[in-house]
């Protein structure tokens, strides 16, 4: 084997540096320096070990970084140091100095003396004193020498920036920390306000300076900026451990904020990684915060549960124990070696500190905190039993159950063993409470108050009871012997002169029809009850109002279905029954968005959100959020999404809630919010794969993966979409996987990956033909060209490229979108086939693609092509065509689209100036 050359050794050197931070880069970086000293290279064994300095002090092992460091200086100062190589041997001073006040170990003095001689070289080199001064702070603040750390303070704000000051993101993240020792919490905030919507250029921020700002957010009341600091960062950084130095202030923002089950959470997640601290620093500043949060635990009465970790489960109370000891362990050697008691008495405040909030939700798919509801004055009700299950009846007609049951319970107190009449009626009540959760128990009940009615000699209250017994056996899956029972009791209340009862026995049976799907005979029933409701309440003529406009939606008269379902929407609302409207409101709004009428549909229900009981305000927030989300009411989507998955968690519904949180997710994210959108995706993630719902499950991946892509980690955005495409092609859902394969061909181009990418699209353009949508074929076959050309893959590229052209060719129809494909296909090929250095074969499909984006009024596209027509005319030798060719695609546009002939009109003078 080829010795390496000392070019390949500067290369590897490069290529060593681009690594990412971690044992990976520390590894290839010290086996470089063995090579550089045993081949003898000076240049390269200097610059080697600056760079292991490097990798050390970011890759979780920054006590190793102070003998290579070491080595440069003493190499600088005998005249062997490299000068190209200063700026980063100065530079590594302000991480030296840091490293070495985080470890007891080191004395004191050697860290005064390396700050001294980090000022005497500043200075003789011209650097400005920011970063001394900064350092300087840094250090008296670690040994409680305050008076010094806030001059220090200081003159570092007042001393202006230089090359070596920390960059833009880092140095406010650092003054910050400083503010918030000395309880300057505003300043601290606007110190770093300037920069949080910037761009930062450094690997540590935003995540720094925002973990930085957790405490003074919630000290000054800025609680849910604090919340999406704690989300934003925490997501990025919970998979690596270089960024342990950051948990401990997300472990004390929880436990301030009321959430310490949460801090419980982080810390079992992240345990393990105390093994690799990288700092005795940081492992006290852990061991604290997360003592704290068990702390809180243990004082809710929960100190024996258990916490996992590698060498089994330890209790909540044993861990705090143990932890807290650990970390004033640490402490007590750093206050020896400083001389003062200034991090002992650090550690004993963040152990014994208290919440600041009570609880602060962390997540927007949470449900708010509320103001504890006011005590209700209980009506006054009646003081005979007979008046009381007339009061219950009257309210259970109107749906007022909750009304209902407080006078059966006050019957029960002045009746507990009724009998005859009013054991039927208490029968009948008790049936009607319960027939949405145990419609059997309600069956037996409404039987055997009907056998109670008729030995009374109360037939109507007899056929009544039989009638709602017949339309829970329906409800019971027994239509037949249902039918029968409702048939049976309309036609014996229609002789005994009860036309209200009467009504409503035509109304339950038409109901079950309508259920049955004999729509023909719950017509001619329903229209029986109308003929008899001549006198009877508001409350009734609307049921009926809203039950023929449903069935005449059922029919498909959507416009003449709206006409008695907004008259019911009146009448309920006419009535007080506020309950009922929402109810009416929903469904008169959901016909309005079948006929399309979205506007329309959406101020029809938007009302029944206020009024609807928690039950029917989920439903009601669901068609909300659905209807929002058509109209591009993105932020209101949101909103009632949150509120539905907040409602359906009350209730204990989770299954649903998972559900509710994939249309949040989905919400959020065309709302521009992907930290909600990851959030209720996880949400519903982990609830979905308790269950069987693979499609869903995979929708939620999905939805995570688009939420990971915007915040900008692609990582396990590719891991998501893998297993999306694994799902859906397995089960043979072409279409599904196609899709899933196409975004990962995007995402791995957006990183530049370009082979991967071309792959990953040449997928997609297999299951999209396997699905027979030949257009989606296409357009994934010129991505893979592109893709491959970029790879510098040419024949590769142009073999993809011909498939691609062939298939475009075979497109049947002349719509827009088949159009659009030709064109993008010509465009391409024009593109690849001039890159390869075939100017006469690219020509005639760039022209080609000029015509077609014009009949397509794509103008942008048009003007790309004609500047690449131009282009390839003149690799022709053709000028004077290029520029013809030029001046006529710019009379071929439209006035408007100045940006386009601008384009065109700048290659036109550069054509003329040849």
């Amino acid at each position: 084997m080829t010795a390496p050359t000392e070019e390949d050794l500067w290369n590897r050197l490069g290529s060593a540096r681009a690594l990412p931070f971690g044992k990976g880069q520390i590894a290839a970086t010290e086996s470089l320096v063995r090579t550089a000293d045993a081949e003898r290279l000076p240049d390269l064994q200097y610059a080697a070990r600056l760079s292991l300095v490097r990798a050390y002090t970011h890759g979780g092992e920054p006590a190793k970084s102070f003998v290579p460091f070491a080595w440069c200086l003493a190499k600088h100062d005998q005249g062997e140091g490299n000068e190209r190589w200063d700026y980063i041997l100065f530079w590594s001073f302000k991480s030296i100095v840091t490293s070495l006040t985080d470890f007891p170990e080191v004395p004191l003095d050697r860290t005064y003396a390396v700050l001294d001689d980090m000022e005497r070289r500043y200075r003789a080199a011209g650097y400005a004193m920011n970063p001394v001064h900064q350092h300087r702070q840094i250090v008296a603040r670690h040994v409680g020498d305050h008076e010094t750390a806030v001059e220090q303070y200081r003159l570092w704000a007042a001393a202006p920036r230089g090359e070596m000051s920390d960059c833009v993101g880092c140095e406010p993240s650092a003054k910050v920390a400083h503010l918030s020792r000395y309880g300057r919490f505003e300043e601290a905030i606007e110190v770093a306000e300037p920069v949080l919507g910037g761009t930062f250029t450094c690997s540590e921020q935003p995540n720094g300076i925002l973990s930085s700002l957790l405490l003074p957010f919630v000290r000054t009341g800025r609680l849910e900026e604090a919340a999406r600091a704690h989300r934003q960062v925490y997501r990025t950084i919970r998979h690596n451990r270089l960024d342990l130095d950051l948990l401990p202030r997300h472990l004390r923002f929880c436990a301030l904020t009321g959430n310490h089950v949460r801090g419980l959470e982080i810390l079992e997640r992240h345990l393990g990684w105390l093994a690799d601290a990288p700092s005795p620093d940081v492992e006290m500043e852990f061991c604290a915060a997360a003592a704290l949060n068990l702390r809180l635990v243990a004082d809710s009465g929960h100190g024996g549960t258990t916490v996992r970790r590698t060498d089994g489960e330890i209790s909540v109370q044993a861990l705090h124990d143990e932890l807290s000891e650990r970390a004033l362990g640490i402490a007590a050697r750093f206050d020896a070696r400083n001389g003062t008691s200034e991090q002992s008495d650090l550690i004993r405040d963040v152990l014994a500190a208290d919440p600041i909030v009570d609880h602060l939700p962390l997540s927007l798919t949470s449900p708010r905190p509320v103001s504890p509801p006011r005590t209700p004055v209980a009506p006054s009700l009646p003081d005979t039993p007979e008046e009381l299950a007339d009061l219950a009846d009257q309210h259970s007609r109107l749906s007022a159950y909750e009304a209902a049951d407080a006078a059966w319970a006050k019957f029960d107190e002045l009746c507990p063993e009724p009998a005859g009449s009013l054991l039927a009626r208490r029968l009948s009540g008790s049936a009607t409470a319960i027939v949405d959760t145990d419609p059997e128990a309600a069956v037996r009940d409404w039987l055997r108050a009907a056998e109670l009615f008729a030995a009374e000699g109360d037939e109507v209250a007899r056929h009544t009871a039989a009638s709602k017994a017949g339309l829970a056996r329906y409800q019971l899956g027994e239509p037949e012997s249902a039918l029968a029972a409702l048939a049976g009791a309309a036609e014996a209340l229609a002789g005994l002169g009860d036309v209200e009862q009467h009504v409503r026995a035509l109304l339950r049976w038409s109901l079950a029809l309508s259920g049955n799907d004999d729509l023909d005979a719950a017509f001619e029933i329903l229209g029986r009850a109308e003929a008899a409701a001549t006198e009877v309440p508001a409350e009734l003529t609307a049921r009926l109002l809203l039950l023929r406009g449903e069935l005449t939606a059922r029919s498909g008269r959507l416009d003449e279905a709206r006409e008695p379902a907004g008259r019911a929407v009146d009448l309920f609302a006419e009535a007080g029954l506020a309950e009922q409207e929402a109810w009416a409101r929903l469904i008169a709004g959901r016909m309005a968005a079948a006929s399309g009428e979205l506007e329309t549909a959406y101020a029809t229900v938007r009302p029944a959100e206020s009024a609807a009981s928690p039950g029917l305000r989920a439903q009601v927030r669901h068609t909300l959020g659905l209807l929002a989300s058509d109209l591009d009411l993105r932020e209101e989507a949101v909103a009632h999404y949150r509120g539905e998955v907040a409602d359906l968690v009350e209730a204990g519904n989770l299954s649903g809630a998972a559900l509710a949180q994939l249309g949040l997710a989905s919400a959020a994210e065309r709302a521009g919010d992907p930290l909600t959108a990851a959030d209720a995706a996880e949400a519903a993630i982990e609830v979905l794969e308790q269950g069987d719902d693979e499609d869903e499950l995979a929708r939620a991946r999905y939805l995570l993966a688009g939420a990971h892509r915007a915040l900008n980690q692609p990582d396990p955005a590719l891991t998501l979409l893998e297993q999306v495409l694994g799902h859906f092609a397995a089960a043979s859902n072409q279409p599904a996987a196609g899709q899933a394969a196409e975004t990962i061909g995007d995402l791995l181009d957006e990183l530049d990956r370009d082979g991967e990418a071309a792959s990953s699209y040449g997928r997609a353009a297999e299951y999209y033909t396997a699905a027979e949508l030949p257009a989606d074929a296409v357009r994934n076959l010129r991505q893979a060209a592109l893709s491959w050309q970029w790879a510098t893959e040419t024949d590769q590229a142009l073999s993809v490229l011909a498939e691609a052209e062939k298939s475009a060719a075979d497109l049947d129809g002349d719509e827009p979108p088949i159009r659009w494909e030709r064109a993008m296909v010509a465009l391409n090929g024009g593109k690849l086939l001039g890159a390869a250095e075939r100017p006469a074969q690219a020509l005639p499909r760039a022209t080609a693609a000029v015509e077609l984006f014009l009949a397509l009024d794509a103008t942008t596209e048009a003007a790309i092509a004609a500047g690449l027509r131009a282009r390839l005319l003149v690799d022709l030798g053709r000028p004077a065509e290029a520029r013809a060719a030029t001046q006529a695609a710019i009379e071929g546009l439209p006035p408007e689209a100045t940006e386009q002939i601008e384009r065109l009109e700048y290659i036109l003078a550069n054509l003329d100036a040849e």
